[in-house]
């Protein structure tokens, strides 16, 4: 199968994940911002002391139904992992670190990085994102985005200008901090020839960013 029928595959893969999850998405979030708004319309409880005062905590206090997305602020990623995975012609260790928005456009979410390697390879880009929650532990994160690309002493890429897809799935802690695995490629689309392109398999630790300084 050549690579462009792979990258068609792939490209086809995720806009059927994205259409299939984005109903159930977006039932959960409406169903979420309903209790929320119940909540808020709830009467305040009078605060007295023993079992009745504790009771009232517990009746006031946020449910866990509440949309995951709700509350999920910008993040500082950190990425470390396994550079041209595939074909294994030029490995590499490869670290990244991105800044991901909280800011919505439609469903979309922007953000940006840097990527380095132990070769010396560098690559700046910039993109889009899509959250996708899968209850409030799970989190399918695909993403494409374009930027430059220095080679280095690494792989002959043949095109500074480059574009990155990639596919990670997390788990969401009670901070909002996410760890997670990511795979990505990397090709100029066939702008230049050769076009080689290249794969990454990575561990992704995302943190908000007001927590980064706060440990």
């Amino acid at each position: 199968m050549t690579r462009f029928w792979r990258v068609s595959l792939l490209g086809a893969a995720l806009v059927g994940l994205v259409g299939w999850a984005l109903p159930a998405q977006a039932q959960y979030q409406y169903q979420g911002q309903a209790q929320a708004q119940a909540q808020r319309a709830a009467p305040p409880q009078p605060a007295y002391p023993g079992p009745v005062y504790a009771q009232s905590t517990k009746a006031t206090a946020p449910a866990g139904g509440q949309a995951p997305a709700a509350d999920d602020p910008a993040f500082w990623a950190f990425s470390a992992g396994w550079f041209d995975v595939n074909k294994q012609k030029n490995e590499a260790f490869e670290g990244r670190i991105e800044y991901r928005a909280a800011q919505k456009f439609w469903i979309f979410k922007p953000f940006g990085g840097v990527m380095a390697t132990s070769d010396r390879a560098f690559h700046g880009y910039a993109g889009v994102l899509i959250d996708l929650y899968f209850g409030r532990r799970w989190v399918l994160t695909p993403s494409f985005a374009l930027g430059y690309y220095e080679e280095g002493d690494g792989k002959k890429i043949s095109s500074g200008i480059q574009f990155r897809s990639q596919i990670e799935l997390s788990y969401r802690f009670d901070n909002r901090s996410r760890l997670g695995i990511s795979f990505n490629h990397i090709s100029n689309a066939g702008i230049n020839d050769p076009n080689p392109g290249s794969e990454t398999l990575a561990i992704t630790y995302a943190i908000p960013t007001d927590k980064l300084f706060k440990w």
